[in-house]
């Protein structure tokens, strides 16, 4: 069969490369094959069983829909916030794969309430709330998240999290995605909405990219965003940076900044850094302050924006000083327990990228044989002996 050639649904073949955002010269890449076989592929829908796995693999999606007799359905394009350099920009296929995936972990959970009457998904507890302005958002906000001065000062991105999830929101966060493409993203549903944080970001810069998508869903709109840039035209994008800020450090705060310390250059990085690590934020949250409060001017901004951008989005590119390792023969006990700190190293990763909610549910699922440990590992991406760890480290077991 697998050197047979087979009848597929080319409509099909068709939509999961541009579901994906692939072009075919990309995929016939991917395949090592030539354009013209691909495209040929896409007319006729005929291709060997082994190509079929092949493409499955390239798409993330499972075999069995290049066959199914119905059309696909296009869905609606997702709501696209990015700018890179003041122009929109298309999805890369990581972007729509971490979508795709998100959503997919949302439905696991939904099954297993669905299979369990003990198993109950807290409320959206942010559902029924309508705010339109600025000061209305932060008021809701700070009803459910108790915000406070030394909660704004000491909490971590992972601490903030924590009380997000008490909300009914899924939090992720992803590795493999530059911040300059995307930042965040914010899938909603009235049940269990959907938030996505680049990791590869600081803990201060994530703490702002957390409350600015919580804004998204506090004002219902969903889809991607990068804001790599302190000139934002986009009036949601706008709104939303300015409530994630003013969660972070009221204004009220920085204008007693300003006052006690009789500030007159508002672009002097010195003072940038040491407010932000002040009140335990980053260089960005200080500098939207100062234009949000005309600290800063547009005729200032104008003069100083390509320093201050430079300033906050550039990352410091600082070259590794360690010296070469010198290999040396592990005994087995040594080569052991490498593979038992990797394997708790991929263990506390996989717990950051899926949220504690996530990983308790399937906890949860697995200890009431709702789903097997095959299962559990599948849900994860990982092996299982990473789940071991996984229960471990959550069940807090030596």
């Amino acid at each position: 069969m697998s050197t047979e050639v087979i009848q597929a649904n080319k409509n099909w073949l068709v939509w999961a490369r541009e579901s994906v955002n692939y072009d075919k010269k990309t995929v016939a890449q991917k395949m090592r094959i030539k354009e013209e076989t691909l495209d040929n592929w896409e007319k006729t829908g005929q291709l060997k069983y082994n190509d079929i796995i092949k493409l499955s693999k390239i798409y993330h999606i499972a075999p069995h829909l290049f066959f199914n007799a119905n059309d696909p359905v296009y869905e609606k394009p997702f709501a696209d916030f990015r700018t890179v350099k003041n122009k929109k920009v298309k999805s890369s296929s990581k972007i729509v794969f971490e979508l795709r995936n998100a959503k997919a972990r949302r439905e696991t959970l939904l099954d297993i309430e669905e299979d369990d009457e003990d198993f109950i998904i807290p409320d959206f507890k942010l559902k029924d709330c309508n705010v339109n302005t600025i000061d209305e958002a932060i008021e809701a906000i700070n009803n459910f998240v108790r915000l406070n001065t030394a909660r704004r000062k000491n909490f971590t991105t992972d601490d903030w999290i924590i009380q997000i999830e008490k909300l009914g929101i899924l939090v992720f966060q992803f590795y493999e995605i530059p911040p300059e493409d995307l930042r965040g993203y914010v899938i909603y549903y009235d049940k269990l909405p959907i938030i996505g944080i680049n990791h590869q970001e600081s803990d201060n810069a994530k703490k702002f990219t957390l409350f600015h998508e919580l804004a998204h869903i506090l004002l219902k709109k969903e889809g991607l965003s990068n804001f790599y840039s302190l000139n934002i035209k986009d009036y949601t994008e706008v709104k939303c940076n300015a409530i994630a800020g003013e969660i972070l450090i009221p204004s009220t705060v920085i204008k007693q900044e300003v006052e006690n310390r009789n500030v007159e250059n508002f672009t002097d990085e010195k003072l940038i850094k040491e407010l932000s690590k002040k009140y335990g934020v980053s260089n960005e949250v200080i500098v939207r302050k100062f234009l949000n409060e005309n600290f800063i001017t547009k005729k200032e901004y104008e003069k100083f924006k390509e320093k201050l951008n430079k300033f906050i989005f550039d990352s410091p590119k600082t070259e590794s000083k360690r010296p070469p390792r010198v290999k040396k023969e592990l005994t087995p006990e040594e080569i052991n327990e490498n593979k038992i700190q990797g394997d708790r190293r991929i263990a506390r990763k996989t717990i950051t990228k899926n949220g504690e909610y996530y990983i308790n549910s399937l906890i949860y699922a697995y200890m009431n044989d709702i789903i097997t440990d095959l299962d559990f590992a599948r849900n994860l991406d990982v092996s299982l002996r990473v789940v071991k760890f996984i229960i471990q480290i959550m069940l807090k077991e030596d």
